[in-house]
C-alpha cells in the first residue's frame, strides 16, 4: 500500500447515528441523552436537523411524540490525523528521488452539523485533500527537504490546506501540518548519488535563452527575475555553482580574485556583492573582517540603508521586471501627515491560469533592516500565506517575496 488511507476509521470523529429513547411525557418518566466533554451530538427528529447538543445531560420529553428522535454524536476536540506514505511521492530536483513521508496533521471539527449530515466520511475525505495538498507542494520541493526535515513541504501543504477552505466544504479547520518522518528510498539514494555531479554539469553546458549570447554576463537582477532557483543557491553560498558559473564566463570574477596568494576564498555572499548582487555584502560592506569560515552578516545596500526613497526606487524597479506586474507605492505618514519613514505597495501580479494575485506588502521604519509584511489577495479573496523568506528575513528585497507568492499561487 502507498498510504495508509486504508487503516482512516472516520468513527474517530463522527459516530454512528442513534435512535433515542424519549421514555414517557410523564415526570421523572422521559428519557435522558449524555454528552461527554470533547463531543456535541447533532439532533435530528423525523429525518430533520433539529439542534446540536454541548456536553451535558439533556431531557428528551419536549420532542414530539410518534417521530424518531436520532443523535449523531460528534468529535470536537483537536485531534491528529497521521498520514504515512511509502514511495507514493517524487522529489525531483535535482534528480527524481522516491520518499517514504509521515505527517501529522492537527484538525478540528468546526462545524458538526456538516460533519454529520452532509459529509459521507469527513476523515477520509480530509486524508484524500492531506495526500493532494502534499502532492502540489512536492512539486517545488528540492533534495535539501530531507535535510530540513520536511520543512518546506509542511509548511507548503499547509497553506494548500487552508486555501481549500476546509471549514465549509467539509466542517474542519487544519490548524497545523508537521512532517515527522522523510527519507529518500534505496533507490532514491542511488539516483542521487549517481547523478550528483550532473547538477553542476548542467549549469557548466547551460544555455540562457534569448536575452543573453554564449559571451554576455548574466547581470544579478537578470538571474534574480528568470533563474531564481540559481540565485537562491548562490544565497545560499554555492560555492561549486558560484566556480561553475564563472568558469563558464557567465558571472564576473573581478573582486574576489585580486586576494592576497594563498588566502582562503572569500564567502559566496561577498563574492555575490562584490559584483553587485542586491542585498548582498560586498569586502567593503563587511566590518571588521569576518573570521574564516564565518558566515558575514548580511547587509542591506547602501541606498537602501540611507535613504528609503532610493532603496523603493530600487524595489520598484525589480519588481516591475516581472513579466504584466503593476505595482503602486506610497510613503506613510502619522497623524500629522509627517513622513514616517514607512512604504505601502500594492503589487498586482497577473496569475498564469488567469484571474489575479494582489500582494499587499508594508515596509515599516527601518527597512530594509526590519522586515516588512505582506497580505495576499488571490481574485480578491483573502488567503493564508506563510512567507519563508520572511521567516529568514536578512534584508532581501521585495521580489523576492513577489517570485514566492507568484510560484505559489500560479
Amino acid at each position: 500500500m502507498p498510504n495508509n488511507r486504508h487503516l482512516i476509521n472516520d468513527y474517530d470523529i463522527v459516530r454512528q447515528s442513534q435512535l433515542l429513547d424519549k421514555g414517557l411525557p410523564l415526570p421523572f418518566l422521559e428519557g435522558k441523552y449524555v454528552v461527554d466533554e470533547g463531543w456535541c451530538a447533532v439532533i435530528t427528529e423525523g429525518g430533520a436537523y433539529k439542534e446540536t447538543f454541548q456536553p451535558g445531560t439533556y431531557f428528551l420529553g419536549h420532542f414530539k411524540w410518534g417521530r424518531e428522535v436520532k443523535a449523531t454524536a460528534v468529535n470536537v476536540r483537536l485531534n491528529t490525523l497521521t498520514v504515512s506514505t511509502t514511495r507514493e511521492f517524487t522529489i525531483s530536483q535535482p534528480v527524481p528521488v522516491e520518499i517514504n513521508l509521515d505527517l501529522s496533521v492537527e484538525y478540528q471539527v468546526v462545524d458538526a452539523r456538516r460533519v454529520a449530515t452532509e459529509i459521507t466520511s469527513p476523515l477520509t475525505s480530509l486524508f484524500d485533500r492531506v495526500i493532494q495538498s502534499v502532492r502540489s507542494a512536492v512539486v517545488y520541493a528540492t533534495i535539501d527537504e530531507i535535510r530540513t526535515q520536511g520543512e518546506g513541504i509542511a509548511r507548503a501543504t499547509l497553506q494548500r490546506l487552508q486555501a481549500m477552505q476546509l471549514p465549509k466544504t467539509l466542517g474542519v479547520e487544519i490548524f497545523n501540518v508537521l512532517v515527522t518522518t522523510i527519507k529518500d528510498t534505496d533507490a532514491g539514494s542511488s539516483a542521487l548519488a549517481s547523478q550528483q555531479m550532473k547538477e553542476f554539469t548542467t549549469v557548466r553546458d547551460w544555455q540562457l535563452d534569448s536575452m543573453i549570447t554564449q559571451q554576455s554576463r548574466v547581470t544579478p537582477e537578470w538571474l534574480m527575475i528568470h533563474r531564481p532557483e540559481l540565485y537562491a543557491q548562490l544565497a545560499a553560498g554555492n560555492q561549486a555553482l558560484l566556480t561553475a558559473m564563472v568558469d563558464k564566463g557567465l558571472l564576473d570574477p573581478a573582486g574576489f580574485l585580486n586576494q592576497p596568494a594563498g588566502s582562503t576564498p572569500l564567502n559566496p555572499l561577498t563574492m555575490m556583492g562584490n559584483m553587485g548582487f542586491p542585498g548582498m555584502p560586498s569586502t567593503q560592506q563587511l566590518s571588521g573582517g569576518n573570521p574564516v569560515g564565518q558566515q558575514p552578516q548580511i547587509t542591506t545596500s547602501s541606498s537602501g540603508g540611507n535613504d528609503i526613497h532610493v532603496r523603493m526606487r530600487e524595489e520598484i524597479s525589480y519588481l516591475e521586471k516581472i513579466s504584466g506586474v503593476k505595482v503602486q507605492a506610497k510613503p506613510g505618514a502619522d497623524n500629522s501627515n509627517i513622513p514616517d519613514g514607512s512604504y505601502d505597495l500594492k503589487v498586482e501580479i497577473p496569475r498564469t491560469s488567469g484571474g489575479l494575485i494582489t500582494l499587499y506588502l508594508n515596509c515599516p521604519a527601518g527597512y530594509p533592516q526590519k522586515p516588512p509584511t505582506a497580505d495576499v489577495e488571490v481574485d480578491g479573496q483573502d488567503t493564508a500565506f506563510q512567507s519563508a523568506i520572511l521567516r529568514r528575513w536578512m534584508g532581501q528585497y521585495l521580489v523576492e517575496i513577489a517570485r514566492e507568492v507568484k510560484q505559489y499561487f500560479g
